[in-house]
């Protein structure tokens, strides 16, 4: 008679195995981070328009408007989604300013995580779209606050497939970038500004805009200083 316990040593053998090929599965592989929201809508807003590290617009503009934010602060998050939209639509697109984004951060530290991930992803020529996608979903993140799988959730939902993950995450170890994060800051505290502030400059001028700039008084500082 074929013996009983031939049956069970086998399917306990199979068993076995798939568990042993489900743990090498969830530790030798990691599952692709969850998407955050906003990337068809970035990528309406920023497409098409020429970037260089911070810098979003044409290099032949006749008015720069310099950002300084905190891309780690949820109400300077309300201000910058307000009010660069109109900017992009309203003047970049037209040729009649470009836009460079600097870090000003709210707390004592020089830099912050996001800004630092959002340089990195300007040596792609994404740092905008990377910015943008921060402050659309820093709400999921008011209570763990910004750290290193929100930053890698953001990177993934950078769109276009152009865009290298894998190279953005050498790049944001790349002291110079940091180093060139740090300088905003620099600068911010030699003009006095916190952010969210506003630094217009052309021909006729510049214009240093405080206390989270209106819209308007964006646009009759660039009309001031366009006239050179």
């Amino acid at each position: 008679m074929p013996r009983r316990w031939v049956p069970l040593l086998v399917l306990g053998l199979i068993g076995a195995a798939i568990l042993a090929a489900i743990v090498s599965i969830s530790v030798g592989q990691k599952s692709p981070a969850r998407p955050v929201e906003g990337s068809d809508a970035v990528q309406r807003l920023y497409g098409g328009i020429e970037q260089q590290g911070s810098s979003l617009g044409s290099p032949d503009a006749p008015v720069t408007i310099s950002i300084f934010n905190d891309l780690q602060c949820t109400d300077c998050a309300e201000y910058q989604l307000e009010t660069v939209p109109r900017l992009v639509e309203d003047l970049v697109r037209e040729g009649d300013a470009r836009l460079e984004l600097r870090n000003r951060p709210v707390g004592q530290s020089p830099t912050t995580l996001a800004a630092v991930a959002a340089a990195a992803a300007g040596e792609q020529g994404m740092e905008w779209q990377f910015a943008h996608l921060v402050f659309l979903n820093l709400d999921q993140v008011r209570t763990s606050g910004v750290n290193d799988e929100f930053l890698e959730r953001v990177a993934g939902s950078v769109p276009g497939p152009e865009f290298d993950v894998e190279r953005w995450q050498r790049d944001r170890g790349d002291p110079e970038i940091e180093a060139r994060v740090e300088s905003d800051d620099e600068l911010g505290a030699e003009l006095g500004i916190a952010a969210p502030s506003v630094v217009v400059d052309g021909l006729g001028g510049t214009e240093q805009l405080e206390d989270a700039p209106s819209l308007a008084r964006i646009e009759a500082a660039v009309e001031e200083v366009g006239e050179g």
